[in-house]
């Protein structure tokens, strides 16, 4: 048995149950899934006796041939005749042909297929797009094959937040859900060893962090000690808001982007800007921004620039996807083995708000829609309520069980074998799961995210337990999904998220770089905001909420 980060086994123990029968917000506590039954086989049947004596092969069945169009992440490439691929033929004769987009293409290729309805047979959407589109009768309607779908049906019930995915109560998509999934998301994440370095202690409120960035700033000059980036569909300025106001009290946007958020202690959805918290929590980057603290590129940095100035001693902070700063601490310790990214406890901002926002269990607001003109529907449907079952989870989540790995008693240990072919590896996880089809950047509709866990260095072992802790104690929150609109609603919303959201990219970013612009126009900005309909959206939220309670 091999050794990692000092750790005697790689049986990684679960840290919430298998399909968890509560909504997004439910606390993904310390429970140990049931262990799925192992993968099974196709069952060979024998061919008939031919009259006259020796037996005649049966000819084999024609493959359901689907064409399947889904984004390529940067990170884990989609290969044509990945482990998944093989096994979907070799199991339940489905033969896939793919159509892989760029994730920096895939929305505008996305929406002229749509437009000009020559969509593939299977299609990675959002809700957005369902919400536009479903009643142009472009995607199929799954609702009348539900009781055909016993694996999806099962899932919906212990995930009732699926239901929010209904349009006018039919549902047109397979949801990108989880069976398990860590309480990871936009956390405070800080290069403890320079603050050690600058004679500074960890944080535990937002105004120590913004002293500790002074510092670090005087000992690094060409440093801009916080950065961002644009990421998950949303703009760096999103990006860069979410999490800060969400800290102080307030919010931005859904995870779709929607400039409402939903505040856990009143049930309900609000309009953040409209709050006195929202206004701090900008007032915060602002000084920031005035004092170089923060990086002026975060409107408009890619991932891949983000990472590089986290790699490199460029940036010393992030509150964004905790996950990341395992491979930002193996970049920083080939030059100074001391240099670390830790998560640090919950801050608390100045009015006593202690919260992070996580993400969703699973990726519920992305589903898989089938053209409405698909050839053998209930054959498909068939197959696409396969991937939910555990055979099929197990398989788009791991490999091949007995070869791959093992899941006994709710413990999951992939083989020796792979372990050491993969370990090495720059992405590890992202390279095995490109090779295998796994994930839901592979074909995993019911993901298990455990796979990642084997990669993992004993920090990032410690930060999953950390932000599990985090979550039961209610200081980390998860995205909720959008409630499901009526036809008038969605109309009326397309209406008021083109003027709020071309209103707000004018001139939010102006109160975070312009020095007094809150002070002189800030008021006048809310006021404006409301004749833009910030409080109709905010109703027609809330409406669409209440009917789902």
């Amino acid at each position: 048995m091999h050794k990692k980060a000092n750790l005697k086994t790689r049986v990684i123990m679960t840290g919430c149950a298998v399909l968890l029968p509560a909504s997004l917000l439910a606390a993904c506590g310390g429970g140990t899934p049931a262990a799925k039954p192992a993968d099974t086989k196709p069952n060979s049947t024998a061919a008939p006796a031919a009259s006259g004596g020796a037996a005649a092969p049966a000819a084999p069945a024609a493959p359901l041939e689907l064409t399947w169009m889904r984004y390529e992440h940067p990170s884990q490439a989609i290969i044509n005749d990945s482990l998944a691929l093989k096994e979907f033929q070799k199991r339940k004769n489905v033969k896939l042909t793919m159509q892989n987009v760029p994730q920096s293409n895939y929305d505008d290729k996305k929406k002229t297929l749509i437009a000009t309805n020559t969509t593939p047979d299977v299609m990675l959407v959002k809700q957005d797009d369902i919400q536009n589109y479903a009643d142009t009768g472009i995607f199929l309607d799954l609702t009348p094959y539900l009781d055909k779908m016993p694996n999806l049906k099962k899932v919906i019930e212990q995930q009732p937040d699926i239901s929010k995915n209904k349009i006018d109560g039919k549902l047109y998509g397979f949801p990108l859900a989880a069976s398990y999934a860590g309480s990871g998301g936009q956390l405070a994440m800080l290069r403890v060893d320079t603050v050690e370095k600058v004679g500074a202690k960890v944080p535990s409120t937002y105004d120590e962090l913004y002293e500790v960035f002074k510092k670090i700033k005087a000992a690094n000059p060409e440093s801009y000690p916080f950065t961002a980036r644009a990421a998950n569909g949303l703009t760096g300025t999103e990006n860069l808001l979410n999490p800060i106001t969400f800290a102080f009290g307030s919010g931005y946007t859904t995870f779709n982007g929607s400039k409402v958020y939903y505040e856990p202690k009143e049930k309900k959805y609000k309009f953040g800007p409209n709050s006195p918290e929202f206004k701090d929590a900008v007032a915060w980057l602002n000084k920031l921004y005035k004092e170089k603290l923060l990086d002026p590129d975060y409107a408009t940095a890619t991932s891949q620039i983000w990472q590089e100035k986290l790699s490199a001693n460029k940036a010393f902070y992030f509150q964004d996807n905790n996950g990341f700063a395992n491979q930002f601490n193996i970049a920083l310790q080939k030059s100074d083995p001391k240099a670390k990214f830790d998560l640090i406890p919950t801050l608390s901002a100045p009015n006593g708000t202690k919260r992070n926002l996580i993400y969703a269990k699973g990726h519920l607001s992305e589903s898989y829609v089938l053209n409405a003109k698909v050839k053998n529907p209930e054959k498909v449907i068939e197959f696409m309520d396969w991937l939910y079952s555990d055979e099929g989870s197990n398989l788009t989540s791991f490999g091949l069980q007995g070869e791959h790995y093992t899941l006994t008693n709710g413990e999951y240990k992939m083989a020796d074998a792979l372990y050491n072919k993969y370990k090495d590896d720059k992405t590890p996880n992202y390279s095995l799961s490109s090779a295998f089809g796994l994930g839901y950047l592979g074909f995993a509709v019911l993901e298990d995210t455990r796979l990642g866990n084997t990669f993992a260095t004993q920090q990032s072992l410690e930060w999953e337990k950390k932000s599990n802790e985090m979550e039961k104690a209610g200081e980390s929150v998860r995205f909720v999904s959008d409630p499901p609109f009526t036809k008038e609603e969605r109309e009326k919303l397309k209406q008021l998220r083109s003027q709020l959201d071309s209103y707000l990219t004018r001139n939010m970013d102006k109160f975070i770089m312009t020095d007094g612009a809150l002070a002189k126009d800030w008021d006048g900005f809310v006021a404006e905001l409301k004749k833009q309909g910030s409080d109709q959206l905010e109703k027609i939220y809330n409406d669409a909420l209440a009917r789902v309670k």
